[in-house]
């Protein structure tokens, strides 16, 4: 795969050219290692995990497949960018994703092996290698979506989201990205989430990270625009988008942080033809998902998938088909000693025939006639 040597600036976030001392856009100086993705390629690091390929370039670090040398198996392992552990606020973040990592076994979320920080610049997570496709490459290719495709995922979405907030992990950062659709042979995608990188420790120095602004501004709850605490009811407003957007192919604001903060969000069925329309129920829940304040939200990721399956259960029954009576095949009735008969009613005796009313006139006129002979025999 063709990977982009560019690294985030450290003070503004743009891109900056690996090979780069200082940011293009911002002038600042970049501190620490440069060194682009493909120069870990053929590497082992911490003696456990030798790199095999690039898989990714995020904000925060690179993901390699990578083999443990142990074992033999492959593994994605993430590296955090070298000079980011410079910053103690990046070298926190990192504790809590390894943290979070350490409390979360669920099938809907992704499997970490191992974590460490090897010397002073190497900081990495193994975990699963997942065979598949990311969640926004669904929604690029088939958005608007039939909710009867979608809900299936926002459902299992709703279960690894209920084993993180269980743990009092809020993931901060749920987004199409962060979803992966792993295949499976039986052909519906197990749903995965990954990337817990700027997950929020509920029980963790709450009065401070809480409060960083952090995450996609696209996905982001009002409250954590404002940098106000938050709890797990914001992942629930990044699942609202998630779905808005899947279901219409509309962003449900703006881009901006004001219109996260105040702009209007237009119902669904408003944006759809009639024959894309969902159901009303599907629509009030989004509706509620996507309030601007966290009280007027579901109260918890069991209480959305508990909805969800609700409406999908609606839909599936509603689009069930029919086969007329008149083409529904004949079937031989079987019996078994467990299965007990239906007995048919009684018949109704069929009518008697009656003999023709010229045969009854002629017998009628004999007999009157053999009556009368007998009549003048007794009399003589």
């Amino acid at each position: 795969m063709t990977v982009t040597s560019h690294m985030p600036c450290q003070e503004c976030g743009a891109p900056v050219p690996a090979s780069a001392t200082h940011c293009p856009t911002c002038d600042a100086q970049q501190v620490g290692s440069a060194r682009p993705p493909e120069h870990w390629l053929g590497q082992t690091v911490d003696g456990k995990y030798e790199i095999l390929d690039v898989l990714g370039v995020g904000g925060m670090g690179m993901v390699f497949r990578a083999r443990r040398v142990l074992v033999g198996d492959d593994v994605a392992l993430k590296v955090l960018f070298p000079r980011l552990l410079r910053s103690s606020l990046q070298r926190r973040l990192f504790r809590d994703e390894a943290i979070a990592a350490a409390r979360l076994s669920h099938p809907n979320v992704v499997t970490v092996f191992d974590t460490d920080l090897a010397g002073d610049d190497t900081a990495y997570i193994a975990m699963e290698l997942l065979e598949g496709t990311p969640l926004k490459a669904l929604l690029k290719d088939e958005a608007p979506m039939d909710p009867r495709r979608l809900l299936p995922i926002a459902i299992q979405m709703c279960e690894g989201l209920a084993a993180a907030h269980d743990k009092h992990i809020v993931h901060r950062d749920l987004k199409p990205d962060n979803v992966f659709l792993e295949a499976r042979g039986d052909g519906v995608p197990r749903v995965k989430l990954v990337d817990f990188g700027i997950a929020a420790m509920m029980d963790i120095d709450a009065s401070d990270e809480q409060h960083k602004l952090l995450g996609t501004v696209r996905y982001m709850a009002p409250e954590q625009c404002r940098g106000d605490a938050i709890d797990q009811r914001a992942d629930l407003y990044a699942l609202g988008v998630l779905l808005y957007e899947g279901l219409t192919r509309r962003r449900a604001t703006g881009k901006s942080l004001s219109a996260v903060l105040h702009g209007d969000v237009t119902p669904p069925n408003e944006l759809l033809a009639p024959p894309k329309q969902i159901p009303l129920s599907l629509e009030n829940l989004l509706m509620r998902l996507l309030a601007k304040h966290p009280d007027d939200r579901p109260p918890n990721a069991r209480a959305v998938r508990d909805a969800l399956a609700d409406v999908l259960e609606e839909l599936t029954g509603a689009a069930a088909p029919v086969a007329p009576t008149a083409i529904l095949p004949t079937l031989e009735p079987t019996t078994s000693a467990a299965t007990p008969v239906a007995l048919s009613p009684p018949q109704a005796e069929p009518p008697r025939r009656r003999a023709p009313l010229w045969l009854g006139l002629l017998i009628a006129g004999l007999a009157g006639i053999g009556a009368g002979v007998l009549w003048e025999y007794f009399r003589a």
